[in-house]
């Protein structure tokens, strides 16, 4: 698997993150990206885009290592196997204060400030790959790596388990031929999705804001999100899953509330994976519920909780088992509602938004739940005469019932 970055993505992120860096105090990466980088501008100009392009993935790979984040997120969700890598110091500022420090000591002790040449040459050995090593693309391909003894497949107390998930996560990272990560306009523009799954050689496209780079103390939140991207592009290549694009029937609003159900189960899917996991996920589970609440509010409260308890509980779903809850209310109660408890006439009379008014059959986001209480009797006449099955408790849009109210002459 290679994992490429976008040209653009990586001259944002670089740029924001120095930026970052110098207004916190810290001056040694930004004073060093503009030695490289200045005098780039004595150039032809038709070598200026390529020369910046090398500068800011030196940095973006190399020296800031942003890249990371992505091959962290990778091995999270079980793209690529985990590796153990040796332990490094966390550049926070005291550390980097008490780094320098060092430096300016060690400079003192040299013969009127002169710095041993010695001293300059000699570095502690890394694992890390030199600017030299990065390929032309700009792409970082893990399974390239060749591990050291700080860098050996993750073990774990039981054995078998552990040599299973390296597996797997071989046969995906064998399995997608790259990863490319561009930079998002907005944060409408980020999201993931897997190309090429037909030819077989899927490809998996995320886009993400470069500001998600700019500040170091919030790679959570980037962890977070990555992880959540490339969980739902995990199970679009995963034959067990099963995912295959859809053909939703209906007008654009059904088709838009069927996708945005579909959306909410699937993301509710994933962060239960990765709760069992121990992986933090982009919205904690309560969060999660109070988004599945504003779904599907006109289910009565004790079932409604039931329900979501029992989509967060299943560790297996297929792609067309979701689709089918997002688009039939009773599929998704029949699987997760005791009948005992929740009959099905009970819930023949749930007034979700998006369902269909029984009266004009358009989907209703304005539910009337009970005409009885606010229309006159006149208005229930009028409508049992042109709908003789209906009664109160099926309810009618807001649009109808001004209608009915007009005819009956009481609006």
């Amino acid at each position: 698997m290679k994992i490429s970055f976008s040209p653009q993505l990586m001259e944002e992120s670089v740029f924001r993150h120095l930026n970052h860096l110098e207004r916190s105090g810290f001056r040694s990466e930004y004073d060093e990206y503009h030695s490289l980088a200045d005098p780039i501008y004595e150039l032809p100009e038709d070598d200026r885009e390529i020369a910046f392009e090398k500068v800011n993935k030196i940095f973006f790979v190399e020296r800031l290592k942003l890249g990371d984040h992505v091959l962290r997120a990778l091995e999270a969700c079980g793209l690529i196997p985990k590796r153990k890598r040796a332990r490094r110091r966390i550049e926070t500022a005291p550390a980097i204060l008490e780094a320098r420090a060092k430096e300016s000591d060690q400079i003192e002790e040299t013969a009127e400030g002169e710095v041993a040449e010695e001293d300059v040459v000699e570095e502690a050995p890394s694992s890390e790959a030199s600017p030299a090593s990065i390929e032309e693309n700009s792409a970082v391909a893990p399974s390239d790596y060749n591990p050291t003894e700080d860098e050996v497949p993750v073990s774990s107390p039981d054995e078998d388990e552990d040599e299973i998930a390296y597996d797997l996560a071989r046969e995906f990272e064998e399995r997608i031929k790259e990863v490319v990560v561009k930079r998002a306009i907005n944060k409408v523009d980020e999201g993931s999705n897997v190309l090429n799954r037909i030819s077989g050689m899927p490809l998996i496209e995320l886009r993400v804001l470069a500001s998600r780079f700019s500040n170091p103390e919030d790679v959570k939140d980037l962890g977070a999100f990555l992880i959540q991207e490339f969980m739902h592009a995990k199970d679009m290549v995963d034959p067990e899953f099963d995912y295959e694009d859809a053909f939703i029937p209906g007008n654009p609003s059904i088709k838009n509330l069927i996708t945005a159900r579909f959306r909410l189960l699937w993301n509710i899917y994933v962060d239960s994976r990765l709760e069992r996991m121990g992986v933090i996920s982009a919205m904690p589970k309560e969060a999660r519920f109070r988004e599945f609440d504003n779904f599907y509010r006109k289910v009565p409260d004790k079932q409604r909780r039931g329900i979501f308890e029992g989509v967060w509980r299943t560790e297996v779903f297929t792609h067309e088992e979701l689709l089918s809850m997002a688009t039939d209310l009773e599929t998704l109660m029949t699987k997760y509602v005791d009948d005992a408890e929740f009959g099905e006439e009970e819930r023949d009379y749930i007034h979700l938004q998006g369902a269909p008014c029984p009266l004009c059959k358009f989907p209703t986001y304005n539910w009337v739940d009970d005409p009885e209480s606010i229309c006159d009797e006149m208005v229930l006449e009028a409508i049992q005469i042109d709908f003789p099955d209906w009664e109160n408790r099926d309810g009618a849009c807001d649009r109808c019932i001004e209608v009915y109210e007009l005819r009956a002459g009481v609006g």
